[in-house]
């Protein structure tokens, strides 16, 4: 998130947001980076996200809440793989309401664990949101 909000800061390249469409594109804040840079004293790591997305999408919709008080996307802490996945859906629907509340389509998450637990779900729940990493919406917007 740093380097690519740097590189943009610095005009390394140009972005063009049409090239990622019209949806409507939110953000969710991961617990491991957002939450754990707070807590180490670097509160705008989320920040530099927002920055590049307003940059990269037209239609970006913040969560709220969200930065360090966003909601989790039960698939941290191993959740996805050890076995609790009637619970870690169960508590997920909370994530899922927050998300639909912002009318996004896309969900973008600078996290794979992040990726993979709101990808799940979206299929659990039969949403038709999906999750998106950063560095593909800005590989998408560059103006080559």
């Amino acid at each position: 998130m740093n380097l690519y909000a740097k590189w943009l800061r610095e005009g390394r390249f140009r972005v063009d947001p049409e090239r990622n469409g019209d949806e409507v594109v939110t953000l969710h804040d991961p617990c491991n980076v957002v939450r754990k840079a707070v807590l180490d004293g670097f509160p705008g790591i989320g920040d530099d996200a927002r920055y590049v997305l307003s940059r990269v999408v037209k239609n970006f919709v913040e969560m709220d809440p969200n930065r360090e008080n966003n909601i989790c996307c039960s698939g941290g802490g191993g959740a996805l793989i050890n076995g609790f996945a009637r619970a870690r859906t169960y508590y997920g629907k909370v994530k899922v309401e927050q998300i639909k509340r912002t009318g996004a389509k896309k969900v973008c998450t600078p996290c794979v664990n992040c990726f993979d637990g709101i990808n799940n779900l979206a299929r659990e729940y039969k949403e038709d949101f999906e999750p998106v990493h950063l560095w593909t919406l800005l590989a998408n917007a560059i103006v080559l």
